[in-house]
């Protein structure tokens, strides 16, 4: 991905499931700019043109406007460097929601932690599912992704939140039938929700499994933020690379080193990746928003 293709709305439009006006209406778009995440060109017919945007609102994640009626214009496209600033969802209305301060909290568990591929303990036992569990305290990325995730939210809802020896499989990828189950597990297990395209930028705590290539040299790890500004993602992973050996922030230094809280204005250190980085290295990748409310 070299750059953003981004839509800039001359006026409120009226949004849509699908890409066309006879369906149903999904509300309203303000005037502005948005990430265009399809476009159809002289659809359905020649007077016609359409785009689907990211437009993040409780129940939907995207919807379609109508950027063109014979030679009306609605909208003018382009290819920009930056992605246009993207609204956050609150997720106060989401059962299944977690205050992003019980994950931080969670995250002294990892200080000791040393990264090993073939040996993964966890701090703590998991509900419905065996798991070894530390000492040692060696863990991999995957290990580290469950072991917070799911010791969050079952903390915080109790029975209204299962997890089982199956989902348990999925966050290790057992099975070839889904390279992206990581993914999955999350979304399915009410964690989370799936993100419009492996593309657009990710959402504040979301979960991404990527591959360098097919299917090999995979990574299950989390963008902590995303600053439009500057393209940067705050990555939190275990890792041997970028500075770590353990749990930390890729490029800043593992979490023994830098501490629990999360780095101060990190998207101005060279170290700190941008997205589009993220998605060059890792080509096939797919992302779960998590249902992850910030104070």
């Amino acid at each position: 991905m070299d750059s953003y293709r981004v839509a800039r709305l001359l006026a409120r439009l009226r949004g849509f499931a699908l890409s066309d006006t006879t369906t149903q209406p999904a509300g309203y778009v303000e005037a502005g700019d948005y990430l265009v995440l399809e476009e159809k060109s002289r659809f359905p017919t020649p007077d016609s043109d359409y785009a689907r945007l990211l437009v993040p609102k409780p129940g939907a994640l995207d919807t379609w406007v109508c950027t063109r009626w014979r030679t009306q214009r609605y909208a003018t496209l382009s290819s920009q460097e930056r992605a246009p600033a993207i609204a956050k969802l609150s997720f106060d209305s989401e059962p299944l929601a977690i205050i992003k301060e019980r994950l931080v909290a969670l995250l002294g568990a990892f200080l000791d932690y040393r990264y090993d591929v073939s040996r993964a303990y966890y701090p703590w036992a998991l509900p419905g599912a065996r798991v070894p569990v530390a000492p040692p305290r060696l863990n991999n990325c995957c290990t580290f992704v469950e072991a917070l995730l799911v010791k969050a939210f079952s903390e915080a809802h109790g029975a209204a939140f299962t997890w089982d020896a199956r989902r348990h499989r999925q966050m290790m990828i057992a099975s070839t039938e889904d390279y992206f189950s990581p993914v999955t597990a999350a979304v399915e297990s009410g964690m989370a929700l799936l993100a419009p395209s492996a593309d657009v930028p990710p959402h504040p705590w979301t979960l991404i499994q990527g591959w360098r290539n097919r299917w090999g040299s995979g990574h299950t790890f989390l963008v902590v933020d995303f600053h439009p500004e500057t393209d940067k993602v705050l990555v939190l992973e275990s890792n041997a690379a970028f500075g770590l050996d353990g749990v930390g922030y890729r490029g800043l230094g593992n979490l023994r080193d830098v501490g629990l809280q999360l780095p101060v204005e990190w998207w101005t250190r060279s170290e700190v990746w941008t997205w589009r980085r993220i998605c060059s290295a890792y080509p096939l990748r797919r992302q779960a928003w998590l249902k992850v409310k910030v104070r």
